[in-house]
């Protein structure tokens, strides 16, 4: 049994929302392990309007150049695993693993490890806009042995525009979820047999008392993951 947890890197929530949750879950998961200790954590956290900005412009290489480099300050000070505190920026999680010595706690693969923990091999993703229709993430539950449907247009680009509007800035109406139930709801009947909140906002707007199948928190996955990388020897 460890007697403190092992240092961790994140790269930034990418909103300071979903920084705040992973912060609070990996503090209280390592005190109720180790009392009297909390979380070892060396943080970059970024400025949203830059990496939203950069996103919308398709700047993924660039995005994916940042990203390695301040993985590799993490490291320099002591990280030893690497967490992308956001679904969507996952697609340079290929540039930050190749650029730090250290294991990256894929989020993609930890969510496709508690779906298929149920024995289910097609689910609802509900994230933004570049999560949903990029191949990076389709096609990497794909080799995971999942498929995973997404909302049709027009609906997508209203979820997309709800969490870059409205979310992002911890703006909650009851409209948005009005609309991402329905979305949901859609889904269902289209043969979805869980639902996976793939953008750490989602459970703003949609948490497992909303719906009656499997709900995949992938913000909650990823840092039990990461709990039980500090915790392990």
């Amino acid at each position: 049994m460890r007697t403190s947890p092992r240092r961790l890197g994140l790269l930034g929530g990418i909103t300071w929302h979903s920084t705040l949750v992973y912060e609070r879950l990996l503090h209280e998961g390592v005190a109720d392990a180790i009392p009297g200790r909390t979380a070892d954590l060396v943080l970059r956290h970024y400025d949203f309007g830059d990496v939203g900005q950069s996103q919308h412009t398709g700047d993924w290489v660039g995005l994916a150049r940042t990203f390695a480099q301040d993985a590799r300050w993490l490291v320099e000070g002591g990280a030893e695993a690497i967490l992308i505190c956001a679904n969507t920026m996952h697609v340079a999680a290929a540039s930050v693993q190749a650029a730090v010595d250290v294991p990256v706690i894929h989020m993609i693969d930890e969510t496709a490890k508690a779906i298929k923990a149920q024995a289910l091999d097609t689910v609802a993703l509900l994230g933004t806009g570049f999560t949903m229709r990029m191949p990076f993430y389709r096609e990497r539950m794909a080799a995971n042995g999942v498929t995973v449907l997404v909302p049709e247009e027009p609906q997508l680009e209203e979820v997309h525009q709800l969490i870059y509007t409205k979310l992002t800035h911890g703006i909650v109406e009851d409209e948005g979820r009005t609309l991402i139930k329905d979305a949901t709801t859609r889904l269902l009947e289209r043969g979805a047999q869980g639902v996976i909140a793939g953008c750490t906002e989602i459970p703003m707007v949609l948490t497992a008392d909303d719906v009656d199948v499997p709900y995949f928190d992938s913000l909650e996955i990823h840092a039990k993951a990461a709990l039980e990388f500090c915790l392990s020897d």
